[in-house]
C-alpha cells in the first residue's frame, strides 16, 4: 500500500509518518484509528530515504524550525551586506530601496545522518547557508560544498573553515558559463538568476560558481 503526499508515492508506514510530523490533527479520516500510534519522522531517517525525490518532499513536510532543532547546528560565519536595490512600484514607477541583508553560514555535525549510506563510515560534516527572500522574508536554507566553495575562492581542496564565510557560500550557489572577469552585472528576481556579459559573450566549456567578490560588487538589483 502506497500513500502519496505532494503527489509523490511513498511506502505506506513512511507516509503515515511523514504526516504525522507535519501534521497535529490527522488530515485524513482512513488514518484516525491509528493516528495516535504513529510516531513522526526523524530528520536521520528522512537522510536515510535512498529517493531523492522523497528525500525532498519528506524535508518540506518536515519543515526549518524542526530542522534546526533537531540536528542543532554550529554558526560558522555571519555576513551583513547593505544593498541597494530598484523595485517597480504596483502603479509602474521606479521604487529605490535600501536594506540590510544577512546571510549564515551553518556546520552539521554528520552524526546526525546516522551511518553512511552502503558504509560502516561516519558521513561526512555538513554545511548549508541561510537567507531570507528580498521580497517576502520568507527563510530558505542552502545546502552547500564547502570544498568547492572553498576552491573558488582561492583556497584549493586543502581548505580552511575558518577561511571560509557565508557571503562566499551564497555566491557558490549561483553558476554560470561566463569566464571571471568577463561579467557585467548580475540581476537576480527570486531563483532566477542573469548574468550580463562584457561585451561579446564568452562561454566556457563548463559551467563554474561565483566568487565573492563577484557576489558582492556585480550585483546590482534582486527582488
Amino acid at each position: 500500500m502506497q500513500i502519496v503526499i505532494n503527489n509523490l508515492q511513498f511506502p505506506y508506514d513512511i507516509g503515515c509518518r511523514i504526516l504525522k510530523v507535519k501534521h497535529k490533527d490527522c488530515p485524513f479520516s482512513q488514518l484516525e484509528d491509528i493516528w495516535e500510534d504513529i510516531t513522526p519522522i526523524t530528520f536521520k531517517e528522512i537522510a536515510q530515504l535512498e529517493n531523492l525525490e522523497q528525500r525532498r518532499v519528506a524535508m518540506l513536510n518536515y519543515g526549518l524550525d524542526r530542522l534546526v532543532k533537531e540536528i542543532k547546528p554550529e554558526l560558522i560565519d555571519k555576513k551583513t551586506l547593505k544593498k541597494t536595490t530598484t523595485w517597480v512600484s504596483q502603479d509602474g514607477q521606479l521604487v529605490t530601496k535600501k536594506f540590510n541583508d544577512t546571510y549564515e553560514l551553518y556546520k552539521v555535525n554528520g552524526e546526525v545522518f546516522g551511518k553512511a549510506r552502503n558504509s560502516w563510515s561516519k558521513p561526512d560534516d555538513c554545511y548549508y547557508v541561510k537567507c531570507k527572500d528580498t521580497s517576502t522574508d520568507r527563510e530558505y536554507f542552502i545546502w552547500v560544498d564547502m570544498k568547492s566553495v572553498a576552491n573558488t575562492n582561492g583556497q584549493g581542496w586543502n581548505w580552511d573553515i575558518k577561511k571560509v564565510n557565508a557571503i562566499q557560500a551564497i555566491a557558490w550557489t549561483i553558476q554560470t558559463d561566463i569566464p571571471e572577469g568577463c561579467i557585467e552585472k548580475i540581476v537576480r528576481q527570486g531563483d532566477c538568476v542573469l548574468i550580463k556579459p562584457i561585451g561579446k559573450k564568452v562561454k566556457s566549456e563548463s559551467t563554474r560558481h561565483l566568487t565573492e567578490s563577484e557576489y558582492k560588487n556585480l550585483l546590482v538589483a534582486e527582488s
